[in-house]
């Protein structure tokens, strides 16, 4: 990209619709337009052509779903961070290469919609998204051939955005964050020179599509009792398809009306069903509960962290954002729980790319961070402002408004080491060294563990990763971390108990980094990983793949 032409994008990269915002020339973010649609989302829907070498992303590829099921992809945030693949004319894909198909085909849309080339991003991600997860996305963004110059969760670039126009007083906000597929709460400080995350909680298999589905089930069942039908509709693909739709569009028509006749057909059988807004409430109430339940938790990981005695009380602002958030049920339940909080519908489907696009700008402002290098001086960054609105065209005013924020994220999961225990030696189980919820970069965290047998000549050390909702030190509620185990071999016998010193540190972009020590003989064992699922060249294999699929609206 020339520096005539730098432009800072943010890809809000959903579960079910995916956004793309950009720093205009007046330094403020605008959303992208699909170019066929004339629409600021665009499905995050794979269709696979047959045999064709040639994938369609977006609302084509939604509306063939109902013909073609078996060759489309939905939802495949859901699977980030896990090794889930799917197969299509004889070639595997991963995660992160069908997430990447979906990027390639947004930064497109964004190329033709501004006329400049879309090289450097910033992706979103669920604030509960875990380093795995998180790494994921960034290698979708890689596949896709893009430079991912961040990842930053949704609520925090959410608050950035609504930052911009309510002023300097430091306030406490809370961000109830529905999507389509995720569900998360952060609470974060905004002061005049900082956005800092100080916890968040939340369920990445909890979101609008939940609510779809037990809209889906009202209407096949209410279908079902007026009809009984010979064949059994729930085993038709093509008429669930086209129920997946209906809920969908029918959901989002209860949260402005109060209820809909919706008309169904399957074979000879035909029924009209209405369904009231009371209904859908009613048959969907759990779901809201539990959002409620995680809203709880937040505060009293608040109260932890902070010490406030009403952590309630001392949220000056409740933000809702998502799609799903636009349910008219969520506002009066969140009041009805907390009768002194105002929850605003803060630009609900485009506020995360918007703020993600003002992050984007942020990097390349703090770049010093992301290369290493020293802080500079007030002088220093002056110039790189000044040097920076000259390059991109931007108001150096609103450049130098933007610079004097700092963003300050948190970790989303611990992280820690297996021991075994020494009153059990059949047990194994895991002492995090860096806690979810702490502040990246960590610092170092220390931890001085043993040898466990007389005559150990080798000290094994492995990474673990928090599975669960909640820190436990169980094994089986933690995850080892890929490439995060290490040996320290050649140590002359050792008596047991002996001493090993173990320091790990996690910086701002996931990159933890771990030293042991044996203080006897100095020899030493380093792990540097980036928590990941696929290595260096399978992301180098999938972004060949990617960038000979010919990716069509």
């Amino acid at each position: 990209m020339s520096d005539e032409n730098l432009t800072f994008f943010g890809i809000d990269l959903g579960t079910t619709y995916s956004v793309v915002s950009y720093i205009d020339e007046t330094g403020r973010p605008s959303v992208v337009r699909n170019v066929i649609t004339n629409s600021e989302t665009t499905p995050s829907v794979v269709y696979f052509e047959e045999d064709s070498g040639e994938v369609v992303v977006g609302a084509a590829a939604k509306n063939v779903s109902r013909v073609y099921p078996s060759r489309v992809v939905e939802r495949v945030k859901r699977s980030m961070g896990h090794e889930v693949q799917w197969d299509f004319d004889g070639r595997t894909y991963t995660a992160e290469a069908i997430s990447a198909l979906v990027l390639k085909r947004l930064a497109e849309d964004a190329r033709d919609y501004t006329g400049r080339e879309v090289r450097q991003v910033v992706i979103t991600v669920p604030a509960y998204f875990g380093m795995l997860e998180r790494d994921a996305t960034r290698n979708a963004g890689r596949i896709a051939g893009l430079d991912v110059v961040g990842i930053v969760p949704e609520p925090v670039a959410a608050a950035l955005q609504y930052e911009v126009a309510s002023g300097d007083s430091p306030r406490t906000v809370l961000v109830y964050d529905l999507g389509g597929g995720t569900f998360d709460t952060t609470v974060i400080r905004i002061s005049a020179d900082a956005v800092e995350v100080l916890c968040t909680d939340g369920d990445q298999e909890l979101g609008g599509v939940e609510w779809d589905k037990r809209l889906v089930d009202y209407l096949l069942s209410e279908f079902v009792a007026r009809t009984e039908p010979e064949d059994d509709p729930g085993e038709d693909e093509q008429f669930m398809q086209e129920l997946q739709l209906t809920a969908e569009e029918l959901k989002r028509h209860l949260s402005s009306a109060g209820s809909r006749k919706v008309p169904m057909r399957f074979g000879g059988a035909v029924a009209t069903v209405e369904v009231t807004r009371d209904i859908f409430e009613e048959i969907t109430r759990d779901h809201l509960e539990r959002t409620v339940e995680y809203t709880e938790r937040t505060l009293g990981k608040l109260a932890a962290k902070t010490g406030v005695a009403d952590p309630a009380a001392a949220v000056d602002e409740v933000l809702l954002v998502g799609g799903s958030s636009k349910m008219p049920a969520v506002s009066r339940r969140l009041t009805e729980k907390w009768p002194n909080w105002k929850p605003r519908l803060h630009d609900p489907d485009l506020a995360v790319a918007k703020g993600a696009a003002r992050f984007a700008l942020s990097r390349a402002l703090w770049d010093w961070e992301r290369a290493g290098e020293d802080e500079p001086s007030a002088e220093e960054k002056q110039a790189r402002v000044a040097d920076l609105a000259i390059r991109s065209g931007l108001d150096e005013a609103a450049l130098r408004e933007m610079a004097a924020k700092r963003i300050v994220n948190v970790l989303p999961k611990s992280f820690g080491v297996k021991l075994r225990d020494s009153d059990d030696p059949g047990r194994f189980y895991i002492e995090h060294l860096v806690h979810a919820d702490e502040q990246l970069p960590s610092g170092v965290r220390m931890l001085h563990a043993q040898t466990a047998e007389d005559g150990q000549t080798a000290v094994q050390i492995e990474i673990f990763e928090q599975a669960g909702a909640t820190e436990s030190p169980e094994l089986d509620a933690n995850k080892a971390v890929d490439r995060g185990l290490g040996e320290i071999t050649g140590l002359p016998a050792l008596r047991r108990g002996s001493p090993i010193d173990i320091s790990m540190v996690i910086d701002d972009e996931g990159l933890l980094t771990l030293r042991a020590v044996e203080p006897g003989t100095g020899k030493d064992l380093t792990i540097e990983v980036r928590v990941s699922i696929l290595s260096e060249s399978e992301v180098e294999e999938a972004r060949e793949v990617v960038a000979g699929i010919t990716v069509r609206s």
